[in-house]
């Protein structure tokens, strides 16, 4: 029963955070079908069951979240994670910002980078988000991306580097960055990303 003493910004952040290692997971480019599975169960999980755990604290959706978590924890040890963690790991040191505040914020626009690089991978992220393929795989990878935004846009959390970071910090994000690209999560990111790539990231989601 602790899982229902759990406030809901607690579940939220959690659940965005292990829906980051398992989509990065997923992506990575040590990934293997053991990873893959478990990355795929995990988002599928989440989805289906954040919003009632959030509004009902419905037991079995917050133990569906727990073996989420789980899932994608057993992916992203073996796989690795990708630069959207690596950002958070040197965003979240700097500013104090609670690690999974930062997901909601990253993790779109990290997988619209990866895009070029993981277009069949995405597109099935996409079918589990979705429910469904669409015409294309740039479609169906598109159209995941995008539902998760609207996902993310319905929990009371920060869309915005802004929201977290006060305006007149802004200019430390060319040192973050430039710690970033070393963070060893980087490595394993399907595209090579630079600092300044990392650098145009952030201003996307400012």
């Amino acid at each position: 029963l602790i899982l229902t003493t759990k406030p809901e910004k607690l579940i939220i952040q959690a659940a965005a955070d292990a829906l980051a290692h398992a989509v990065e997971a997923y992506l990575s480019r040590i990934a293997s079908p053991f990873t893959e599975m478990q990355s795929l169960k995990a988002i599928d999980l989440i989805m289906r069951n954040l919003e009632d755990a959030v509004n009902t604290r419905s037991l079995d959706s917050l133990e569906q979240l727990s073996v989420a978590s789980i899932s994608a924890s057993m992916a992203f040890s073996n796989a690795g994670l990708g630069a959207e963690h690596a950002l958070a790991h040197s965003l979240g040191g700097y500013f104090d910002i609670p690690h999974g505040n930062v997901h909601p914020i990253l993790l779109t626009a990290v997988m619209r980078f990866n895009l070029d690089y993981s277009p069949e991978k995405l597109a099935t992220i996409g079918r589990v988000i979705l429910g469904q393929r669409l015409g294309s795989e740039l479609e169906t990878a598109q159209g995941g991306i995008e539902k998760l935004e609207e996902f993310f846009a319905s929990f009371n959390v920060s869309l915005k580097l802004r929201h977290e970071i006060e305006e007149g910090k802004k200019h430390y994000l060319d040192k973050i960055c430039k710690m970033a690209v070393n963070d060893a999560c980087n490595l394993t990111n399907p595209r090579p990303a630079t600092w300044k790539e990392l650098l145009a990231i952030c201003q996307e989601v400012w």
